[in-house]
């Protein structure tokens, strides 16, 4: 079925982008992201707002860390402006 191939391939990128499952229960409700479990796929076709969050946090950001003169680490996050 279409649906399901376009669930497939969107699920399978995801994890090639370095995404986890949302949810691992194929039974229970719907989450509306492709790295869901489902056996509904047309409901789980794109990769949803929480998807897109962790995928702006790990691709869109740049952390820098530095040790201060007491020894305590100070670590700051910065979206990269494009």
């Amino acid at each position: 079925e279409y649906d399901h191939r376009r669930y497939t391939m969107c699920h399978e990128l995801g994890h090639g982008f370095g995404l986890p499952h949302t949810d691992e229960n194929p039974y229970n409700a719907n989450l509306g992201n492709c790295l869901d479990y489902t056996d509904d796929p047309d409901e789980n076709i794109h990769p949803g707002d929480v998807n897109m969050a962790k995928l702006s946090n790990m691709y869109l950001t740049k952390s820098r860390r530095r040790v201060q003169e007491d020894g305590t680490i100070l670590e700051t996050t910065q979206l990269i402006k494009r």
